[in-house]
């Protein structure tokens, strides 16, 4: 598993709804997948959609939020996620109180519940037309975008901190609240 995954609201009123329609341009060449997090381009589509690319994770970046889904691609309506270079639609959870599970890209300890993290912005995988996230929290940094919320244990029995296994984090660094309502 790699990309976020959606797990639960810190909200009272549930996620349900709080999503937002963007635009990824032509001129990114990032291929993109559901799970994928997102920031900001700074522009917008003909059509005055706000335009979005992948996030970066680095150090004091703000994460617009993450991707639940895509319009349908005329010429491939198989293709499960966003080829680089495309002009597509996209479907991105906005809720400032959403937890995500999220692939743990480093050894941890318990002690590391409730850091922040970078997150490492890796390429999707593709296979056919599945493209899967492979974005996985990266080091730990005290201006990273994201919180260590818990570690989930493994369903093999390693420890808890190996690598590949699963933490519940927040987004603590997001432009959420600026596009609310937009």
């Amino acid at each position: 598993m790699a990309g976020f995954q959606l797990s639960k609201t810190q909200g009272a009123s549930g996620y349900t709804g709080k999503v937002q329609e963007f635009a990824f341009l032509a001129a990114d060449a990032n291929q993109m997948a559901i799970g994928d997090a997102v920031i900001s381009s700074g522009t917008g589509n003909t059509d005055g959609i706000a335009a979005v690319t992948r996030a970066a994770g680095t150090t004091g970046s703000e994460i617009t939020g993450v991707i639940t889904g895509f319009s349908p691609d005329l010429s491939n309506l198989e293709l499960k996620g966003r080829t680089a270079s495309t002009d597509r639609l996209t479907t991105v959870q906005v809720d400032p109180n959403a937890l995500y599970e999220l692939e743990i890209g480093s050894a941890l300890a318990v002690t590391d519940i409730g850091a922040n993290f970078l997150l490492t912005a890796n390429a999707p995988s593709t296979a056919g037309n599945l493209v899967r996230s492979a974005m996985v929290s990266g080091a730990a940094d005290a201006s990273g975008p994201l919180r260590l919320i818990r570690l989930i244990p493994p369903s093999d029995g390693t420890a808890l901190g190996a690598v590949g296994n699963l933490g519940v984090f927040s987004v603590i660094r997001s432009q959420q609240t600026n596009l609310i309502g937009v």
